[in-house]
Order: structure tokens, then C-alpha cells, then sequence
């Protein structure tokens, strides 16, 4: 009987690219990715020097007349550093009008949520000290201002669902410029609130001109740290 010679399989190897060549990073020119394109970032540390100057002298005139521009400011940039649409074809351009639509509406509906909620961050004021039967407008248009700074862009950028609002209040929450910058509001308002009490018998020490300061600094700072941490993780 003839015996058959085996031959031997040949594995199949995939073949190695002939030229590699490195993708480099490209990040969105949008929030939250590149830190230039936050008009927030850029004004609020101007807007915290101009209150830190002229707030000893009125604070009540003073916040009342600068809530508008920050709340224009806060408007922008949500408007301007939310995620670019998809490219949609010539046929469907109205699809491109509805998401601008749909971002101005987010826009208003924030600023309208956030203006509803100033009452409740005015008692969380009070619960950690605030002065209860005087400047109670100061107080108020203080809690206005840390809405505009800590709600505002959140309501904005996370869904209006329990689960999402249960996360970020256990710091669970995606880092992103929006988050960390309320958390750095909160966590500068709280600090600020530091030398009022002291016995030093400052101009500056009135109230809430060191907490207004704070929050302002603390905004400011938790922003860029946020766009940092989100533009690394884009990276890896």
C-alpha cells in the first residue's frame, strides 16, 4: 500500500503593513475638549476682578447689575461650546436649523431653571450661616450668581433625569468643564466664606464679598481643571 507523503499547512499570517503612519489627535474645537473656545474661562477671571473692586462699596447694586452680563456670558458659551452638529446632506438642511433650535431652546429653558432654583440655594445660604433677617438681598442675588455659575451650565449639558442628577450629587457624575466648574463654585463659595468672621475689620469683609470672590475664583479654576482632565481622557 502506498504510503501518502503530508505536506505541511501553511498558517495564514497576516501581512504587515508596508508604510505605518501615526494618526495624530485631533481635538474638537468644541466643548468641552479645547480650552481657548470657553468664553467662560476667559471673562469670569476679568468679571471676578472687576466684582473683588467694586463690591465693598455696594454689594447689592453691584451684583444686581452685573447678574445680567454674567448670565450672558454663561449663554454664549453653552450656545457656542456645545458639540458642532452632524454634517447633514444639501436635502436635509432644515435638520441643521432644528439642532440650533433645539440648543436655544436647552439654553433658555437653563436659565429659566436655574433663575427657579435661586430661592432654594438662598436657604442652603442660610442653613450654613447666612445672615437670616438682614442683607437679604445681598443673599439673594449672591444665590443667583452661584446659580448662574454652578446650575446653569450643568442643566444645560446633563439630561434632566434622576439618575444623571443622583451621580452628580454623588460625584460619580463624567468629568467635564460644566461639572467641575460647579463643584469648584460650591467648594470656593464655602471657602470664602472663611474670613468674615475673622477680626480684622476689613472694608472687604462685608457680606458676601469674600463668598461672591470664591465662588468666582473656584469657577474659574474647577473650569480649566475639567477641560484638562476631559481633554486627557479624549487623548487615551
Amino acid at each position: 500500500m502506498a504510503r501518502i507523503k503530508s505536506t505541511p499547512r501553511q498558517i495564514a499570517t497576516p501581512s504587515a503593513p508596508t508604510s505605518a503612519t501615526a494618526v495624530p489627535y485631533k481635538p474638537n474645537t468644541h466643548f468641552p475638549e479645547n480650552v481657548i473656545t470657553s468664553s467662560a474661562l476667559l471673562a469670569f477671571p476679568i468679571v471676578t476682578v472687576i466684582l473683588s473692586s467694586l463690591l465693598p462699596s455696594d454689594p447689592v447694586k453691584i451684583l444686581g447689575y452685573s447678574l445680567p452680563a454674567v448670565a450672558l456670558i454663561q449663554a454664549v458659551n453653552i450656545l457656542f461650546t456645545n458639540p458642532a452638529p452632524e454634517p447633514v446632506a444639501k436635502s436635509s438642511g432644515n435638520k441643521k436649523k432644528k439642532q440650533a433650535k433645539n440648543t436655544m431652546s436647552t439654553t433658555i429653558l437653563g436659565l429659566v431653571l436655574s433663575m427657579l432654583l435661586t430661592p432654594f440655594i438662598h436657604l442652603i445660604y442660610v442653613l450654613f450661616g447666612a445672615p437670616v433677617t438682614v442683607s437679604i438681598p445681598a443673599t439673594f442675588l449672591l444665590s443667583a450668581h452661584t446659580a448662574l455659575l454652578a446650575l446653569f451650565p450643568i442643566l444645560c449639558t446633563y439630561p434632566l433625569d434622576g439618575v444623571t442628577w443622583t451621580n452628580l450629587v454623588a460625584l460619580k457624575a463624567p468629568v467635564t468643564p460644566a461639572y467641575t466648574a460647579a463643584l469648584g463654585t460650591i467648594a470656593g463659595a464655602w471657602l470664602g466664606a472663611v474670613p468674615i468672621p475673622l477680626d480684622w475689620d476689613r472694608e472687604w469683609q462685608i457680606w458676601p464679598v469674600t463668598v461672591v470672590f470664591g465662588a468666582y475664583v473656584g469657577n474659574a479654576l474647577g473650569r480649566l481643571v475639567g477641560a484638562v482632565l476631559s481633554g486627557k481622557e479624549k487623548m487615551l
